[in-house]
């Protein structure tokens, strides 16, 4: 178990420093004894401006996770491997797969905004996982997501291509990070496609550890129905975390009813803002 853990979100949809810069999308560099790991890009190089501002030396990136393939996640990788150094990323094989997301006007590619080789060439090392990986001691790359929860489900609205035709996509390349802390678990979503709480149980068998300190991360519910929203809070509800940090794509109408039900539990962090273990 870990006794330091220090998060630092370097792209986020909010800001409040006027010095750093807000973009839809996530990036959180996390500091631990073991190694560090860079979860997530953001969608452009705005995380390597607010990492220097905040006087971040991403060259003490060990790894990089990405939690699933879409451009607000990926879209910084090209920005730091040109002006950072060469890493190894560690992901699902699907996260190249070229995405959509279906709208009232048409389809919009929602993908990966680079081509696999071109990242090679600039010194990327793909390391493709289906299944849980431990990157360092006490920090593991969830693999695929079981869907046990029949109201965590995803949309119709996002499809995948494949050949020449366009189907669902059910977003298997979505995974979280799970940090093993001497307080409990902490679980890092990116969009939480897979579904928060799906991925929360996921981390406890992962793990064997009941007790979860945070749940930070996109958790997908700006446009959720409201059934659906409050299935998910009475989940929480009986997982009972220590504390949850919503951030990205989690939406008003959830953070409202966490605030509503955990009160100080909910940590509302901006861009450069910090969330840390220690004991």
């Amino acid at each position: 178990m870990l006794s330091h853990v220090k998060l630092t979100i370097l792209s986020e949809n909010r800001v409040v420093n006027p010095n750093l810069i807000a973009e839809q999308g996530l990036s959180i560099f996390v500091e631990t004894p073991n190694g560090n790991i860079l979860f997530d890009t953001g969608q452009t190089r705005a995380f390597l401006h607010n990492a220097q501002h905040l006087k971040i030396d991403l060259r003490q990136t060990d790894k990089i996770t990405f939690s699933h393939g879409h451009y607000d996640h990926t879209g910084g990788l090209p920005h730091f491997l040109q002006e950072v150094k060469p890493v190894e990323i560690i992901c699902h094989p699907a996260l190249i797969h070229k995405k959509y997301r279906v709208y009232p006007e048409g389809r919009t590619n929602i993908g990966v905004p680079w081509e696999k080789k071109e990242m090679q060439s600039l010194g990327a090392k793909f390391i493709f996982k289906t299944h849980s990986f431990e990157i360092f001691p006490d920090i593991w790359i969830s693999g695929e997501i079981p869907r046990n929860s029949k109201y965590e489900y995803i949309d119709e609205t996002y499809q995948q291509r494949v050949s020449v035709s366009y189907i669902h996509d059910e977003i298997h390349d979505d995974m979280c990070l799970v940090i093993n802390t001497a307080h409990g678990l902490i679980v890092l979503l990116g969009c939480g496609h897979a579904g928060p709480i799906n991925s929360i149980k996921h981390a406890m068998r992962l793990t064997k550890t009941k007790h979860i300190f945070a749940v930070m991360g996109g958790m997908h519910l700006h446009h959720a129905p409201e059934e659906k929203i409050k299935k998910i809070m009475r989940n929480l509800e009986l997982l009972k975390p220590d504390f949850l940090v919503p951030l990205h794509c989690t939406g008003f109408r959830m953070i409202n009813l966490m605030f509503t039900l955990f009160k100080k539990q909910v940590k509302l962090l901006n861009v450069g803002e910090t969330f840390e273990m220690h004991i």
